[in-house]
């Protein structure tokens, strides 16, 4: 089985769990495999530079990580009371402190990181690669 029929796979299966959260109307089964499919998406478009150097899977690994965290951070506290509690974090509530100083800043920087480490010269190469299937196993 190549690499972009595995990548397929996973992003149907993903999207299919969304929708069963649309169904059951839960946020959650729509938001969490959402951000799974950021970490794939970025891998994809890193795939040269991962595959050249296995050692920069930590990009897309801590960017879809890092979601994951603030977003079970920010729906633990806000559980039982939308504001994230009576106490103010720099002058925020804390459900507003995490999402205006964690999860907008990640977003930069994820974009900023993606800019960085992408080389347009690759994606020639890549599809390419997924077309033969030098790529598979």
């Amino acid at each position: 089985m190549y690499v972009s029929d595995r990548i397929m796979y996973l992003f149907s299966g993903l999207i299919g769990l969304s929708l069963v959260g649309m169904f059951l109307e839960s946020w959650r089964l729509i938001l969490y495999p959402y951000l799974v499919v950021i970490g794939v998406a970025i891998t994809v478009g890193m795939w040269n530079v991962v595959k050249k150097r296995p050692g920069m899977l930590w990009v897309p690994i801590l960017i879809a990580g890092g979601y994951l965290a603030l977003f079970i951070i920010l729906d633990v506290i806000t559980r039982n009371d939308p504001a994230g509690g009576s106490s103010y974090v720099l002058g925020m509530t804390p459900g507003l402190a995490i999402y205006l100083l964690g999860i907008l800043p990640l977003a930069v920087l994820a974009s900023l990181i993606y800019a960085l480490i992408f080389d347009p010269g690759d994606v020639a190469e890549m599809e390419q690669e997924f077309r033969t299937g030098e790529a598979a196993e």
